[in-house]
Protein backbone atom coordinates (compact mmCIF):
# COMPACT_ATOMS: atom_id res chain seq x y z
CA UNK A 1 0.00 0.00 0.00
CA UNK A 2 2.71 2.39 0.80
CA UNK A 3 4.27 1.66 -2.55
CA UNK A 4 1.01 2.43 -4.32
CA UNK A 5 0.61 5.54 -2.32
CA UNK A 6 4.11 6.60 -3.24
CA UNK A 7 3.38 6.00 -6.92
CA UNK A 8 0.17 8.00 -6.72
CA UNK A 9 1.97 10.83 -5.04
CA UNK A 10 4.65 10.69 -7.60
CA UNK A 11 2.05 10.80 -10.40
CA UNK A 12 0.32 13.66 -8.69
CA UNK A 13 3.55 15.61 -8.50
CA UNK A 14 4.28 15.01 -12.19
CA UNK A 15 0.77 16.09 -13.16
CA UNK A 16 1.09 19.24 -11.13
CA UNK A 17 4.45 19.98 -12.79
CA UNK A 18 3.01 19.30 -16.23
CA UNK A 19 0.10 21.57 -15.45
CA UNK A 20 2.40 24.36 -14.34
CA UNK A 21 4.50 23.89 -17.44
CA UNK A 22 1.46 24.06 -19.72
CA UNK A 23 0.21 27.18 -17.98
CA UNK A 24 3.61 28.76 -18.32
CA UNK A 25 3.69 27.94 -22.02
CA UNK A 26 0.15 29.25 -22.44
CA UNK A 27 1.16 32.56 -20.90
CA UNK A 28 4.27 32.89 -23.15
CA UNK A 29 2.57 31.96 -26.42
CA UNK A 30 0.74 34.79 -28.31
CA UNK A 31 -1.89 33.50 -30.60
CA UNK A 32 -2.34 35.46 -33.92
CA UNK A 33 -5.16 35.18 -36.34
CA UNK A 34 -3.77 35.57 -39.85
CA UNK A 35 -6.07 36.42 -42.76
CA UNK A 36 -6.40 34.02 -45.55
CA UNK A 37 -3.93 35.12 -48.23
CA UNK A 38 -5.31 34.78 -51.69
CA UNK A 39 -3.93 35.99 -55.06
CA UNK A 40 -5.87 38.96 -56.55
CA UNK A 41 -8.02 38.34 -59.59
CA UNK A 42 -6.31 39.29 -63.00
CA UNK A 43 -9.50 40.92 -64.29
CA UNK A 44 -9.59 43.27 -61.31
CA UNK A 45 -5.98 44.35 -61.90
CA UNK A 46 -6.57 45.11 -65.62
CA UNK A 47 -9.72 47.08 -64.80
CA UNK A 48 -7.86 49.23 -62.30
CA UNK A 49 -5.08 50.00 -64.83
CA UNK A 50 -7.61 51.00 -67.52
CA UNK A 51 -9.44 53.29 -65.11
CA UNK A 52 -6.19 55.01 -64.10
CA UNK A 53 -5.18 55.49 -67.80
CA UNK A 54 -8.54 57.04 -68.65
CA UNK A 55 -8.20 59.43 -65.74
CA UNK A 56 -4.77 60.54 -67.05
CA UNK A 57 -6.12 61.06 -70.59
CA UNK A 58 -9.08 63.11 -69.34
CA UNK A 59 -6.80 65.24 -67.16
CA UNK A 60 -4.38 65.87 -70.10
CA UNK A 61 -7.22 66.86 -72.46
CA UNK A 62 -8.60 69.30 -69.90
CA UNK A 63 -5.12 70.79 -69.41
CA UNK A 64 -4.55 71.12 -73.18
CA UNK A 65 -7.92 72.76 -73.67
CA UNK A 66 -7.32 75.44 -71.06
CA UNK A 67 -3.65 76.06 -71.98
CA UNK A 68 -2.98 79.23 -74.11
CA UNK A 69 -1.65 78.18 -77.51
CA UNK A 70 -0.21 80.28 -80.30
CA UNK A 71 -1.38 78.29 -83.27
CA UNK A 72 0.16 80.19 -86.13
CA UNK A 73 2.47 83.08 -86.73
CA UNK A 74 2.75 83.95 -90.39
CA UNK A 75 5.42 86.36 -91.57
CA UNK A 76 5.26 87.44 -95.18
CA UNK A 77 7.86 89.84 -96.50
CA UNK A 78 6.57 92.20 -99.14
CA UNK A 79 8.93 94.00 -101.53
CA UNK A 80 6.76 97.08 -101.75
CA UNK A 81 7.68 100.04 -99.58
CA UNK A 82 4.04 100.99 -99.02
CA UNK A 83 2.65 100.87 -95.51
CA UNK A 84 0.12 98.11 -94.96
CA UNK A 85 -2.72 97.99 -92.48
CA UNK A 86 -3.92 94.55 -91.45
CA UNK A 87 -6.12 93.31 -88.66
CA UNK A 88 -5.03 90.73 -86.13
CA UNK A 89 -7.63 87.92 -85.73
CA UNK A 90 -8.05 86.55 -82.20
CA UNK A 91 -9.89 83.23 -81.82
CA UNK A 92 -11.10 81.75 -78.52
CA UNK A 93 -12.17 78.20 -77.57
CA UNK A 94 -15.85 77.23 -77.54
CA UNK A 95 -16.02 77.44 -73.73
CA UNK A 96 -15.13 81.13 -73.75
CA UNK A 97 -17.08 83.85 -75.52
CA UNK A 98 -15.17 84.98 -78.66
CA UNK A 99 -14.17 88.58 -79.00
CA UNK A 100 -12.46 90.38 -81.84
CA UNK A 101 -9.20 92.14 -81.24
CA UNK A 102 -8.03 94.31 -84.11
CA UNK A 103 -5.05 96.59 -84.24
CA UNK A 104 -3.65 98.61 -87.04
CA UNK A 105 -0.16 97.37 -87.75
CA UNK A 106 2.01 99.81 -89.64
CA UNK A 107 4.91 97.64 -90.61
CA UNK A 108 6.57 97.75 -93.99
CA UNK A 109 7.73 94.11 -94.14
CA UNK A 110 4.46 92.23 -93.68
CA UNK A 111 1.27 91.77 -91.69
CA UNK A 112 1.30 89.33 -88.79
CA UNK A 113 -1.70 87.09 -88.10
CA UNK A 114 -1.75 85.58 -84.63
CA UNK A 115 -4.24 83.12 -83.07
CA UNK A 116 -4.17 83.15 -79.27
CA UNK A 117 -6.32 82.06 -76.37
CA UNK A 118 -8.63 84.76 -75.05
CA UNK A 119 -7.43 84.19 -71.50
CA UNK A 120 -3.76 84.23 -72.52
CA UNK A 121 -1.33 87.13 -72.64
CA UNK A 122 -2.14 90.36 -74.45
CA UNK A 123 -1.63 90.43 -78.24
CA UNK A 124 0.73 93.40 -78.05
CA UNK A 125 2.87 91.67 -75.43
CA UNK A 126 3.13 88.58 -77.62
CA UNK A 127 4.06 90.69 -80.63
CA UNK A 128 6.84 92.42 -78.70
CA UNK A 129 8.07 89.06 -77.45
CA UNK A 130 8.27 87.72 -81.01
CA UNK A 131 10.24 90.76 -82.14
CA UNK A 132 12.60 90.42 -79.16
CA UNK A 133 13.34 86.81 -80.16
CA UNK A 134 14.29 87.93 -83.63
CA UNK A 135 11.46 86.07 -85.37
CA UNK A 136 10.28 89.23 -87.11
CA UNK A 137 12.81 91.43 -88.86
CA UNK A 138 11.87 94.90 -89.88
CA UNK A 139 12.99 95.84 -93.36
CA UNK A 140 13.13 99.48 -94.21
CA UNK A 141 13.92 100.24 -97.81
CA UNK A 142 15.03 103.72 -98.65
CA UNK A 143 15.68 104.98 -102.12
CA UNK A 144 19.18 106.29 -102.41
CA UNK A 145 19.61 109.41 -104.47
CA UNK A 146 21.32 108.83 -107.80
CA UNK A 147 24.92 109.96 -108.05
CA UNK A 148 26.12 112.24 -110.82
CA UNK A 149 27.29 109.36 -113.00
CA UNK A 150 23.91 107.62 -112.82
CA UNK A 151 22.09 110.84 -113.58
CA UNK A 152 24.38 111.40 -116.55
CA UNK A 153 23.56 107.94 -117.88
CA UNK A 154 19.84 108.68 -117.68
CA UNK A 155 20.34 112.00 -119.47
CA UNK A 156 22.40 110.27 -122.18
CA UNK A 157 19.69 107.68 -122.80
CA UNK A 158 17.07 110.39 -123.02
CA UNK A 159 19.17 112.42 -125.45
CA UNK A 160 19.86 109.38 -127.63
CA UNK A 161 16.13 108.59 -127.87
CA UNK A 162 15.31 112.19 -128.75
CA UNK A 163 17.90 112.20 -131.56
CA UNK A 164 16.42 108.99 -132.94
CA UNK A 165 13.02 110.69 -132.96
CA UNK A 166 14.47 113.56 -134.98
CA UNK A 167 14.25 116.05 -132.11
CA UNK A 168 17.75 117.39 -132.64
CA UNK A 169 17.69 120.42 -130.33
CA UNK A 170 16.17 118.56 -127.33
CA UNK A 171 18.49 115.62 -127.87
CA UNK A 172 21.62 117.76 -127.95
CA UNK A 173 20.46 119.58 -124.82
CA UNK A 174 20.04 116.30 -122.95
CA UNK A 175 23.50 115.11 -124.08
CA UNK A 176 25.09 118.36 -122.94
CA UNK A 177 23.39 117.88 -119.58
CA UNK A 178 24.86 114.37 -119.35
CA UNK A 179 28.37 115.72 -119.95
CA UNK A 180 27.82 118.49 -117.40
CA UNK A 181 26.89 115.86 -114.81
CA UNK A 182 29.74 113.49 -115.70
CA UNK A 183 32.46 114.86 -117.98
CA UNK A 184 34.14 111.48 -118.79
CA UNK A 185 30.92 109.99 -120.23
CA UNK A 186 32.26 108.56 -123.52
CA UNK A 187 29.02 107.72 -125.33
CA UNK A 188 27.37 111.04 -124.57
CA UNK A 189 30.40 112.88 -125.99
CA UNK A 190 30.57 110.62 -129.05
CA UNK A 191 26.87 110.95 -129.95
CA UNK A 192 26.83 114.71 -129.33
CA UNK A 193 29.92 115.22 -131.51
CA UNK A 194 28.34 113.14 -134.27
CA UNK A 195 25.19 115.24 -134.15
CA UNK A 196 27.29 118.42 -134.38
CA UNK A 197 29.13 117.05 -137.44
CA UNK A 198 25.87 116.08 -139.18
CA UNK A 199 24.43 119.52 -138.54
CA UNK A 200 27.63 121.24 -139.81
CA UNK A 201 28.68 122.61 -136.42
CA UNK A 202 32.35 121.67 -136.88
CA UNK A 203 33.78 124.19 -134.42
CA UNK A 204 31.63 122.89 -131.54
CA UNK A 205 32.44 119.32 -132.58
CA UNK A 206 36.19 120.08 -132.64
CA UNK A 207 36.08 121.53 -129.11
CA UNK A 208 34.13 118.56 -127.83
CA UNK A 209 36.45 116.01 -129.45
CA UNK A 210 39.63 117.81 -128.43
CA UNK A 211 38.62 117.45 -124.80
CA UNK A 212 37.64 113.84 -125.45
CA UNK A 213 41.12 113.00 -126.84
CA UNK A 214 42.68 114.42 -123.68
CA UNK A 215 40.32 112.57 -121.36
CA UNK A 216 40.45 109.26 -123.24
CA UNK A 217 43.63 108.98 -125.32
CA UNK A 218 43.08 105.22 -125.60
CA UNK A 219 39.70 105.72 -127.33
CA UNK A 220 40.81 105.96 -130.97
CA UNK A 221 37.39 106.96 -132.30
CA UNK A 222 37.75 110.41 -130.73
CA UNK A 223 41.07 110.91 -132.54
CA UNK A 224 39.59 109.81 -135.90
CA UNK A 225 36.54 112.05 -135.55
CA UNK A 226 38.69 114.97 -134.43
CA UNK A 227 41.00 114.50 -137.44
CA UNK A 228 38.05 114.48 -139.84
CA UNK A 229 36.65 117.64 -138.29
CA UNK A 230 40.07 119.30 -138.58
CA UNK A 231 40.11 118.41 -142.29
CA UNK A 232 36.74 120.12 -142.64
CA UNK A 233 38.28 123.14 -140.91
CA UNK A 234 41.25 123.02 -143.35
CA UNK A 235 43.79 122.06 -140.73
CA UNK A 236 45.33 118.78 -142.05
CA UNK A 237 48.67 119.26 -140.29
CA UNK A 238 46.98 119.26 -136.89
CA UNK A 239 44.91 116.27 -137.99
CA UNK A 240 48.12 114.33 -138.78
CA UNK A 241 49.54 115.28 -135.40
CA UNK A 242 46.42 114.09 -133.61
CA UNK A 243 46.45 110.74 -135.42
CA UNK A 244 50.17 110.17 -134.88
CA UNK A 245 49.86 110.86 -131.15
CA UNK A 246 47.06 108.33 -130.79
CA UNK A 247 48.51 105.72 -133.16
CA UNK A 248 47.62 102.14 -132.32
CA UNK A 249 48.69 98.79 -133.79
CA UNK A 250 48.07 98.86 -137.55
CA UNK A 251 46.91 95.24 -137.52
CA UNK A 252 44.29 96.06 -134.89
CA UNK A 253 43.02 99.31 -136.44
CA UNK A 254 43.89 99.47 -140.16
CA UNK A 255 41.13 102.03 -140.85
CA UNK A 256 42.85 104.43 -138.46
CA UNK A 257 46.04 104.27 -140.57
CA UNK A 258 44.09 104.50 -143.84
CA UNK A 259 42.80 107.89 -142.67
CA UNK A 260 46.34 108.98 -141.79
CA UNK A 261 47.58 107.92 -145.25
CA UNK A 262 44.76 109.84 -146.95
CA UNK A 263 45.70 113.00 -145.03
CA UNK A 264 49.36 112.50 -145.99
CA UNK A 265 48.23 112.46 -149.62
CA UNK A 266 46.32 115.70 -149.04
CA UNK A 267 49.49 117.46 -147.92
CA UNK A 268 51.48 115.81 -150.74
CA UNK A 269 53.46 113.54 -148.39
CA UNK A 270 53.11 110.69 -150.90
CA UNK A 271 56.13 108.70 -149.76
CA UNK A 272 54.68 108.39 -146.26
CA UNK A 273 51.26 107.67 -147.70
CA UNK A 274 52.59 104.94 -150.05
CA UNK A 275 54.48 103.32 -147.17
CA UNK A 276 51.29 103.07 -145.08
CA UNK A 277 49.20 101.79 -148.03
CA UNK A 278 51.74 99.05 -148.76
CA UNK A 279 51.37 97.81 -145.19
CA UNK A 280 47.59 98.03 -145.38
CA UNK A 281 47.15 95.98 -148.58
CA UNK A 282 49.23 93.22 -147.03
CA UNK A 283 46.81 93.09 -144.11
CA UNK A 284 43.68 93.30 -146.27
CA UNK A 285 44.44 92.39 -149.91
CA UNK A 286 40.79 92.59 -151.00
CA UNK A 287 40.47 96.26 -150.04
CA UNK A 288 40.36 97.77 -153.55
CA UNK A 289 40.20 101.36 -152.35
CA UNK A 290 43.54 100.94 -150.54
CA UNK A 291 45.11 99.69 -153.78
CA UNK A 292 43.79 102.85 -155.43
CA UNK A 293 45.39 104.98 -152.71
CA UNK A 294 48.68 103.17 -153.12
CA UNK A 295 48.55 103.59 -156.92
CA UNK A 296 47.94 107.34 -156.63
CA UNK A 297 50.91 107.87 -154.25
CA UNK A 298 53.20 105.67 -156.39
CA UNK A 299 52.21 107.61 -159.51
CA UNK A 300 52.91 110.92 -157.74
CA UNK A 301 56.39 109.72 -156.79
CA UNK A 302 57.14 108.71 -160.43
CA UNK A 303 56.78 104.95 -159.98
CA UNK A 304 54.45 104.50 -162.96
CA UNK A 305 54.89 100.76 -163.52
CA UNK A 306 54.22 99.98 -159.89
CA UNK A 307 51.30 102.43 -159.93
CA UNK A 308 49.74 100.71 -162.99
CA UNK A 309 50.08 97.32 -161.33
CA UNK A 310 48.38 98.72 -158.20
CA UNK A 311 45.46 99.99 -160.31
CA UNK A 312 45.13 96.58 -161.92
CA UNK A 313 45.11 94.86 -158.50
CA UNK A 314 42.39 97.27 -157.41
CA UNK A 315 40.19 96.22 -160.35
CA UNK A 316 40.84 92.55 -159.67
CA UNK A 317 39.36 92.81 -156.16
CA UNK A 318 35.94 93.57 -157.62
CA UNK A 319 35.11 95.76 -154.61
CA UNK A 320 35.34 99.17 -156.31
CA UNK A 321 32.37 101.38 -157.01
CA UNK A 322 31.56 101.91 -160.67
CA UNK A 323 32.95 105.45 -160.75
CA UNK A 324 36.18 104.43 -159.05
CA UNK A 325 36.55 101.42 -161.36
CA UNK A 326 36.28 103.69 -164.44
CA UNK A 327 38.91 105.99 -162.91
CA UNK A 328 41.25 103.00 -162.45
CA UNK A 329 40.71 101.80 -166.05
CA UNK A 330 41.61 105.21 -167.44
CA UNK A 331 44.75 105.32 -165.29
CA UNK A 332 45.82 101.87 -166.45
CA UNK A 333 45.40 102.92 -170.09
CA UNK A 334 47.35 106.12 -169.57
CA UNK A 335 50.23 104.46 -167.73
CA UNK A 336 50.84 101.72 -170.28
CA UNK A 337 54.13 102.12 -172.16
Amino acid sequence: MSLINDMLKDLEKRRSRDLETSETLSRNITWETRPDKRRPNLFQVVSIIIVIALLFVIAYLLWERNRPVVQQVTVVQQPAAKKTHKKKTVKTPKSVKARAVSKKVQRKPAPITEVVNDDAIDVEDMENDIVDRGEVKKISKKKRPLNSRQQAELAYQQGYRLLQQGRMHQGQEALRKALALYVPHIKAREVLAGSYIRSGRFVQAAELLKEGVKLHPEYSLFAKLYARVLLELNNPQLAIKVLKNGAADITQEPDYYALLAAIYQRVNAHNKAADIYLRLVKIRPQAGVWWIGLAISLEKTGKTDEARQAYERALETGTLKASVAKFAEKKIASLRP
